[in-house]
């Protein structure tokens, strides 16, 4: 509540304010308005104590001192030389920087420093007071979130501290998990090994959790504490989920045994892959033989009834699964986009009403709910469809676009512009955390500055949110704009949602390339939310999330000079690759957004595997078979009409020649020529 005060106070200042802003006596902010000599010594500072300068930055500290960045100087300092501190430094430092993220890493560090100098109970302490929140040591105003490492650590401390019990079952929880632990965990394990802790049953467990988690190397040295009796069983469900098609050796399982079951359900699984018919054929084999648990049983059948409904179009032969479809809402749906795609629209029909409440009441399925109910010859089937329709259509969503498209009505945008003034924004600027937060961005500190972004705007209300997504608007910082208006649930500040981010960058690489701008900026808004430094864990880089080894590629087709992977972190670069990738996407297929946009995502190659033009449309991108690949084509396409809309154009969701590319099994459109109606 504190930060929230200061910020209604600041704004009766104005931008005028000036107030001692810290819970600390030793820091304030500054309100010099040329920071450029501050940015120096700081950065010589944080030299100063990389070099082990420390006498130097003595002298250097007290300048620093009215700087907004200090705390990130005392933070780097005691992390530098964090030997020396006890758990009164510690909360010394947590009382007077509690307003800033630096409290949890502090804390973090110098617990692993207790562990690594083997101070036991000075670690359990301050573990179990900041982390558990117990009294101790540490009163901290947050709790310290723990990391792997430290929960090894601290299961060995309770056992240097004659907490046995304890440390035995701590041991335990962090043994039954289904990857590997670091080495950090080695001790207690030792200890726990030595006091009979994996028992054949506990081992069975682990080793079951890794193949589980497909952590095969793991699997592989798990091999060796597999009791003798287990040993075979073990070997087998390796060799199984290496090889689903061992399970097609019967006589190798056809013993009734709790291990062969658990091994027939996960083989199954994998099987179903690549074989969903064999899959279910080798199981049905298999009930004949054992005595399954019926819901465990039921769990596999229906697992094995998704993968079969997205390679068959034997509608009968899903049908005909052992399952209760009322517990599995997305083998429902999986039967759904079955049905979809081989045009059995009664048996939508009837599916959509197997669906959970929420799911069935979503605009996904009431769309196709009302595409069913619009074939009927019953007049008042046709006009529950255009009730359905309307409702849809009053939404901002795909299938409201779809919607009123279908009616020739106006899209709803739902645009709720939100109007901040100059001083709201110099007011909240002034904020000592949003001055951290914008200092650490100037200094290119991406992540250390959404970092002290998020923590200092968490209790914001949606409108003070609205405010701080216009200055990071202001300062270009889009993603962190987008990102305050979701974790403020506010949906309809289109501003702030969708910036029109690198405007001159993506006009100009789109009119190369021969893109339309507003696709180029959805694919963007969708792929990193015009994030430069975004990374995904395949190793997509930037702003328009590409491959290296593809951006290599397409900048040596157009001529750009490709240095090495990080040079994808520089917008302008990133957005002439990409934008010329999607340009030879387009053209690929036949100038179509609709294949296009999938193939970004997962590949011009699958994307020609999945294609098929006798597929109305929206029928096709329902039965993508990739959930991601479907939700972001949905996506774009969504977002390409806001961006348009945005930069004044009014362009339909789905041009016409997209459309005439599928099948002409289309709901009639009311739109007349190619131009949708905006609002």
């Amino acid at each position: 509540m504190k930060r929230l005060s200061q910020f209604f106070v600041l704004l009766m200042l104005g931008h005028t304010a000036h107030a001692e802003l810290s819970h600390g006596a030793s820091y304030s902010a500054s309100v010099d308005p040329d920071r450029y000599e501050d940015r120096r010594r700081y950065l010589d500072a944080l030299h100063l104590i990389q070099t082990s300068q420390f006498s130097k930055l003595k002298k250097v500290k007290p300048t620093l001192r009215t700087y907004a960045l200090y705390p990130y100087l005392e933070y780097t300092e005691m992390a530098y030389r964090i030997s020396r501190y006890g758990p009164d430094d510690i909360q010394a430092f947590a009382d007077q920087y509690a307003d800033t993220p630096l409290v949890e890493p502090l804390v973090q560090h110098w617990l692993a420093r207790q562990a690594q100098k083997g101070s036991w109970q000075t670690f359990r302490e301050g573990y179990e007071s900041a982390i558990l929140g117990k009294p101790g040591t540490l009163q901290l105003p947050q709790t310290i979130a723990t990391t792997r490492i430290l929960s090894c650590h601290y299961g060995y401390s309770l056992y240097k501290t004659g907490g046995t019990d304890a440390a035995m079952q701590e041991a335990e929880k962090l043994w039954l998990v289904g990857y590997s632990q670091p080495d950090e965990c080695d001790p207690i394990f030792q200890v726990w090994r030595g006091n009979d802790g994996i028992t054949p049953e506990i081992a069975w467990q682990r080793f079951s959790l890794s193949l589980k988690n497909g952590e095969k190397k793991l699997s592989q040295y798990l091999l060796r504490f597999i009791h003798k009796d287990d040993k075979s069983f073990a070997s087998n469900y390796r060799l199984v989920h290496l090889k689903p098609k061992t399970l097609q050796r019967y006589s190798a399982f056809r013993r009734d045994h709790v291990r062969n079951r658990e091994i027939i359900l996960h083989g199954v699984r994998r099987l179903a892959r690549n074989d969903p018919e064999a899959a279910v054929l080798t199981l049905n084999r298999y009930t004949t033989m054992h005595n399954f648990d019926p819901e465990a049983l039921e769990d596999a059948y229906a697992s094995l009834g998704q993968y079969l409904a997205g390679r068959i179009d034997d509608v009968e032969a899903t049908a005909d699964l052992p399952v209760n479809m009322h517990n599995h809402p997305k083998l429902v749906e999986a039967l759904l986009r079955q049905s979809l795609r081989v045009g059995d629209w009664q048996n939508v029909f009837v599916l959509t009403g197997l669906l959970p409440e929420g799911v069935r009441e979503s605009a996904r399925w009431q769309y196709w709910r009302a595409r069913v109910l619009e074939k009927s010859t019953d007049a008042a089937d046709r006009e529950d469809a255009m009730q359905i329709f309307s409702r849809l259509a009053a939404e901002r969503s795909f299938y409201g676009f779809l919607s009123a498209d279908i009616l020739g009505s106006h899209y709803s945008f739902e645009d709720e512009p939100v109007d901040v003034s100059v001083d709201e924004m110099l007011a909240l600027e002034y904020m000592p955390g949003i001055q951290r937060a914008l200092e650490l961005f100037s200094l290119g500190e991406r992540s250390k500055a959404r970092r002290e972004w998020y923590f200092s705007t968490a209790e914001f209300s949606p409108s003070e949110r609205a405010i701080a997504a216009s200055v990071a608007l202001r300062w270009g910082w889009h993603k962190i704009a987008i990102q305050t208006m979701i974790d403020a649930g506010t949906w309809n500040h289109l501003d702030f949602r969708f910036p029109i981010a690198y405007r001159d960058n993506f006009i100009a690489h789109a009119r190369r390339a021969n893109i339309p701008v507003p696709w180029s900026l959805a694919i963007a808004r969708q792929e990193s939310a015009f994030m430069p430094d975004s990374k995904s864990s395949a190793g997509a880089m930037g702003v328009m999330q590409l491959m290296p080894g593809t951006a290599k590629l397409v900048a040596n087709r157009i001529g750009a000079r490709y240095a090495d992977k990080s040079s994808l972190t520089e917008p302008d670069f990133n957005i002439r690759l990409g934008s010329h990738y999607l340009g030879q996407m387009l053209r690929r297929f036949d100038n179509n957004r609709i294949l296009a946009s999938a193939a970004y995502n997962a590949g011009p190659g699958r994307v020609e595997r999945w294609n098929d033009p006798a597929l109305p449309f929206d029928v096709w991108i329902e039965v993508i078979p990739y959930a991601e690949t479907r939700n972001y084509v949905q996506n774009v396409l969504m977002f390409a009409n806001i961006y348009s809309r945005r930069m004044q154009e009014s362009p339909p969701l789905i041009y016409e020649h997209e459309r005439a590319y599928f099948s002409d099994r289309q709901i009639t459109v009311s739109v007349p020529g190619t131009q949708a109606k905006n609002s």
